[in-house]
């Protein structure tokens, strides 16, 4: 039984983010203009007694809130499925597609380190999705090259399990066929759906 330890981000709490981070420049904003202003009538000294501890505690809920949407999954794969800590078990026969950013992917031929360094461009966060037959999606969003939510390390042993789990489905579905391209089941665009 093979273990995969990472860590990635879930991608949830999206606008509860988008509103601690508004609320982060509101209320900087606000006790900036207070400390700068502060002899004006416009801004009395009380306003900086309700600004600043709401400054503080609108910085501290954006940090909470973005630390959260990193989460850990430990993904133990067996011969008929695999268990994950964040979202249980998953059957290879329940599988119905798959979606894998094959092109943007560094060890699949996509742009590599050496691109972003030199353009300052961002690396993309990468989302993997595996959707089972009833309906539940599982999301993975991780930056190939390290970021805020996973390093490295992290997304290659990711990488491995989605090779493994290829290898599987290929068993699975295709025993005498020749492999695809990529992962050997997925199609050009890195899409792959349950035959029949």
């Amino acid at each position: 039984m093979n273990t995969y330890h990472f860590h990635f981000n879930n991608g949830k709490k999206t606008s509860t983010i988008l509103f601690w981070f508004f609320a982060t420049l509101l209320t900087v904003s606000l006790t900036g203009a207070t400390i700068v202003l502060l002899p004006n009538p416009l801004f009395p000294a009380w306003l900086l007694l309700i600004s600043f501890p709401l400054m503080l505690i609108a910085i501290y809920r954006l940090f909470k809130v973005a630390a959260n949407r990193r989460s850990i999954d430990i993904i133990s794969l067996s011969q008929k499925g695999f268990i994950s800590s964040c979202f249980g078990e998953v059957l290879f026969s329940e599988i119905q597609s798959i979606q894998v950013p094959v092109r943007e992917i560094g060890l699949l031929d996509g742009l590599q380190w050496d691109y972003y360094k030199k353009t300052d461009a961002d690396p993309p966060n990468l989302k993997f999705s595996i959707i089972t037959r009833d309906g539940k999606v599982l999301t993975f969003i991780m930056n190939e090259w390290g970021g805020l939510y996973n390093s490295k390390e992290d997304f290659s042993v990711f990488f491995n399990f989605i090779t493994v789990l290829a290898d599987h489905l290929y068993q699975l579905y295709y025993p005498n066929e020749s492999y695809k391209s990529y992962l050997k089941i997925l199609d050009e665009e890195g899409f792959w759906r349950m035959p029949g």
